[in-house]
């Protein structure tokens, strides 16, 4: 592990996705063509040396690559994390980084030469990383940094070599303060091979050597604002002045020097995730011997898009203009501008400035914008936006005319007459579209889902009719009602909901799960502990990307040490070598992340078993792994069709694990990915491998993809958890006394034995017992041996309570209790011939989708581990 710190790779990147970086025509890359057969201009067979060898570690000259003029701060190399003023756990400054400051701005330049931190001194880092790149054709070969060191007059710029893999290129980058921006140039060098210690004169046939520059924008997982399109979700190419991001209160924005910036991004694959921008206008060539063109971008940053923006050279370079700005006090209020049309009516869309009013500040405040007309207007999470204003007509407009309108949600949830940890749904209704409370949760809102850990709670709604539900989990009813909101006017709802499903004994864990240590998951630690009581959690793994996290320190903050328990784990991401991702947990809270960069999957699993506090009895989760190239499946090319074959091709195949992540909740709305991975669990177990299936959110947002959906339910001696037993729950998983669900609560008994145990072969009485509440649907149970369905029950759906009845042979229906009309609690009984090396489980499915779900067509799905036969 060459960095002890937090680090990942781009999510985006790792789903092996191809992310179009520009529209430009591929350059002829070190490509001799040959003219056509017969012709008398035929390329020779063979080009010379120099012209295929990659370059050695030499330099251009400084006069052909001189340091940019204008630098301004200072650089240091960074001795330790403590070096660095800025705050927040995406601070990534290591040894051997490099900081530059220059009056209150910070940042960080890794050893590897992006540009990881920025902030102001004192204040939140929110920067993922921005990286430079060099494209030949549509490919960007991979690098490896040559010299990194402090140049130019007082050594103010840094300045960064890379060498392309494979090519005779390097890539030169100088980062510099310039004013309150930070700048990055680049270049595209060619540095001739010289063993005779003489530089050769160029060839007389050098064929065309071209590169695009541009950059890699990761704002950590922040969906990115681009000048004259708004925030973009959906793949393609955009020319702007200027990109941006903002979360958490700062903001980034970046543009190009030389004109309008073309940036490019990938397909938005899971819900959720935002891709990065990559950027590039320009085929640049490349001399023989010399550099290409230099490109130059401008980054900033702020509070907000709209104040980062207008400090950059390309938004200020025709003059700007002050504006007298309404401020709002509702929660996250902005003030959207648009440059005028022809007709000065609100045209291509500018920025968005922050326009919450603090307490004590005053009314307006002063902001800049560049010359022209503008139109602009307020608006607020959960708010309808005020009218659009002629921006030199702000002063003048009563405030109160232009602030956004809202009414008010006023809610409680109840089990038994007492508020309860709960979760709130608000969807649009005859025509209203969804609420939207911001991509980001605060306050326990994001998008249209309110979490609020003491079940009560007022939210601002746009004056409209909605339908809104509450729950908390599976294991509970849900209550809805239709609302219709005006401005200014508070609507109340009471929901009383029961618990129903009877989990005695069994204990509702999310074994992966992420937050803001992660680089990808904006969500600070509060929101998703929240998100979690809300949805009925009750031990929740801490899952991030190459971090050590804790939540226990924030329940026993929010008092919620009752309701839900912390386990330390990390996700080992792997990089350099990358074999996929892998949960290991419990850990130390105060331990090091593991090796994650360059080792193998028995080294990784090695280094678990040495962890603290559980040693060798450290439990190692297989993550999504058949995720594109962050899928151990995938990566290791696994055939389930003949595992001792392929275990046999695969010698670093690593099958030690204990759990396979069989079901993740990047999925729970696309079944047929997860019966796929079923399949290879069902592979190993064949071939005498048995590991352990769990399900879990991969939670990475509050509500984009919920916590505990799916949930792995544990058998443990203690259900409470605020008495969990950390050893317990681990040799509980380890064991296999396992149940994974997305919406039923299924349990199996075969001739009495229980999950993870084994039974002697012969003919046994089977019993599958089945509970779900009303909102979850269940149609069919199956009765699995050795991957084969040998057996089904179709479900009829209860009664309303009281109806009781029973249907066929060997099947029973308790009655309800009053009140939970229509709750699925059955049982089925079947006799069933087993064999020594059989293994058995039980599947519940559901016809319905779930509609108390944020992603809509979500199917009831649910599943044991498996009874063995000896």
């Amino acid at each position: 592990m060459n960095r002890p710190r937090p680090s990942w790779i781009p999510r985006a990147a790792l789903r092996g996705l191809l992310v179009p970086s520009t529209l430009a025509l591929p350059a002829a890359v070190l490509l001799a063509v040959p003219a056509c057969a017969g012709g008398q201009d035929a390329a020779p067979s063979a080009l010379p040396p120099e012209l295929i060898e990659p370059t050695s570690e030499a330099e251009l000259p400084e006069a052909a690559l001189p340091p940019p003029a204008g630098a301004e701060g200072s650089v240091a190399a960074i001795q330790g994390r403590d070096d660095v003023p800025l705050t927040g756990p995406r601070v990534d400054a290591a040894p051997g980084d490099w900081m530059l400051r220059h009056g209150d701005r910070v940042a960080v330049v890794s050893a590897k030469g992006s540009v990881v931190d920025l902030g102001l001194a004192g204040g939140r880092d929110e920067l993922g990383a921005v990286h430079p790149l060099m494209k030949l054709a549509l490919d960007t070969p991979a690098d490896d940094v040559l010299h990194i060191a402090p140049v130019g007059p007082g050594g103010r710029a840094l300045r960064v070599v890379r060498a392309a893999r494979g090519q005779p290129l390097q890539l030169v980058s100088w980062i510099y303060f310039a004013g309150p921006t930070l700048r990055i140039e680049s270049a595209a060098a060619h540095v001739p091979p010289d063993p005779r210690g003489a530089a050769p004169a160029a060839p007389a046939r050098w064929p065309a050597l071209a590169a695009t520059l541009g950059e890699r924008a990761g704002w950590g997982n922040v969906a990115t604002w681009v000048e004259g399109h708004g925030y973009v979700t959906t793949p393609g190419a955009f020319t702007t002045t200027f990109l941006a991001r903002e979360s958490s209160g700062v903001a980034y924005a970046l543009c190009s020097l030389g004109g309008p910036l073309l940036a490019s991004f990938g397909g938005q694959v899971l819900s959720g995730f935002f891709e990065p921008a990559v950027t590039g206008e320009v085929v640049a060539p490349v001399p023989y011997g010399g550099a290409s063109a230099r490109r130059a971008v401008a980054l900033a940053v702020a509070a907000s898009a709209g104040d980062a923006a207008v400090q950059l050279p390309c938004v200020r370079e025709g003059g700007v203009a002050r504006v007298s700005l309404p401020l709002s006090p509702a929660r996250g209020a902005y003030a959207e501008a648009a440059r005028c049309d022809a007709g000065g009516r609100p045209g291509r869309i500018f920025a968005r400035f922050a326009a919450q009013q603090a307490a004590g500040q005053a009314d307006r405040r002063e902001v800049e914008l560049p010359q022209g007309c503008f139109q602009v207007r307020l608006g607020a999470p959960g708010f309808a936006p005020g009218p659009w204003t002629r921006a030199d007509a702000l002063a003048a407009a009563p405030r109160e005319a232009l602030l956004p309108t809202a009414g008010r949600l006023r809610f409680q949830v109840t089990e038994g007459g007492r508020p309860v940890p709960a979760r709130v749904l608000v969807r649009g209704a005859a025509g209203t579209p969804d609420p939207h409370w911001g991509d980001d949760a605060e306050g326990g809102l994001a998008l249209n889902v309110a979490h609020a850990e003491r079940g009560e709670g007022e939210v601002p709604l746009p004056p409209g009719r909605y339908r809104a539900s509450a729950g908390r989990g599976f294991e509970y009813t849900a209550h809805e009602q239709e609302i219709a909101v005006a401005a200014g006017q508070t609507v109340e709802v009471r929901a009383a909901i029961e618990r129903v499903v009877d989990t005695a004994g069994w204990i509702a864990a999310d074994l992966h799960l992420h937050a803001e240590p992660s680089p990808d998951a904006p969500t600070r630690l509060a929101e998703r502990v929240r998100s979690l009581v809300a949805a009925g959690v009750e031990v929740a793994v801490a899952t991030d990307h190459n971090a050590i996290t804790d939540y226990g320190p924030t329940i026993r903050e929010l008092g919620l040490g009752a309701a839900i328990a912390g386990v330390v784990g990390d996700e080992v991401t792997t990089r350099d070598l990358r074999w996929g991702h892998f949960n290991v947990f419990p850990l130390d809270p105060k331990g090091a992340p593991l090796a994650f960069e360059g080792v193998l999957p028995a080294e990784i699993f090695a280094e678990a078993r040495r962890r603290k506090p559980h040693g060798d009895r450290t439990l190692i989760q297989v993550n999504h792994p058949r995720m594109g190239d962050i899928g151990y499946f995938n990566v290791l090319r696994m055939d389930p069709s003949d595992v001792p074959g392929w275990l046999g091709r695969a010698p670093l195949a690593d099958m030690s694990f204990d759990a396979l992540e069989v079901f993740s909740g990047d999925h729970y709305d696309h079944l047929p990915q997860v019966e796929a991975v079923m399949r290879d669990w069902f592979a190993l177990l064949n071939a005498g491998i048995r590991v352990v299936a769990t399900g879990n959110s991969d939670s990475h947002r509050v509500a984009f993809q919920e916590p505990g959906t799916p949930r792995t339910l544990v058998q443990v001696p203690s259900d409470a958890p605020g008495q969990l037993d950390e050893r317990a729950f681990v040799e509980a998983v380890r064991a296999g006394r396992v149940v994974v669900s997305s919406g039923p609560f299924v349990r199996l008994t075969v001739a009495g034995k229980g999950l993870g145990e084994v039974v002697p072969e012969g003919e046994v009485d089977i019993e599958v017992h089945v509970e779900a509440p009303p909102w979850v649907d269940v149609d069919r149970i199956e009765l699995v041996r050795r991957g084969e369905v040998i057996w089904t029950a179709s479900v009829r759906r209860p009664e309303p309570a009281g109806a009781g009845g029973t249907r066929g042979a060997g099947a029973r229906r308790a009655a309800p209790p009053a009140g939970a009309a229509r709750v699925t609690r059955i049982t089925e009984r079947t006799r069933q011939a087993l064999r020594k090396g059989d293994w058995v489980l039980a599947i519940a499915r559901g016809a319905r989708p779930m509609e108390h779900l944020h992603r809509p067509g979500a199917l009831p799905f649910a599943f044991t581990n498996p009874v063995f036969v000896r």
